[in-house]
């Protein structure tokens, strides 16, 4: 039993989502848009594409990997940062 558990665990985690195709056209008879795995009839046969509407394909898209977080931004303490005036004071004045 615990051998078929350990078995089937390992099956889920090593399979791969779903994913495929998708038609998306708006229907000539009643007006609604359509999605389908399948294209509709006409899709292919250029004779009838000419007289249907346009059909768009979604091509399936496999999952990105999960982005690695960015290490935060290191700032300096309040005491630590410079005012701009304190800035300004500390360049050397141009003498002309």
């Amino acid at each position: 039993m615990r051998l078929a558990f350990a078995f089937a665990m390992v099956l889920v985690i090593w399979t791969k989502p779903a994913a495929a195709d998708l038609y998306r056209w708006l229907d000539p008879e009643t007006g609604s848009v359509k999605f389908s795995s399948y294209p509709p009839p006409w899709y292919g046969d250029a004779e009838k594409e000419r007289r249907a509407p346009k059909v768009e394909l979604i091509p399936a898209v496999e999952p990105k990997p999960a982005a690695e977080p960015k290490p935060a931004a290191v700032t300096k303490p309040a005491a630590a940062r410079k005012t701009e005036a304190e800035t300004r004071d500390e360049r050397p004045s141009r003498e002309r």
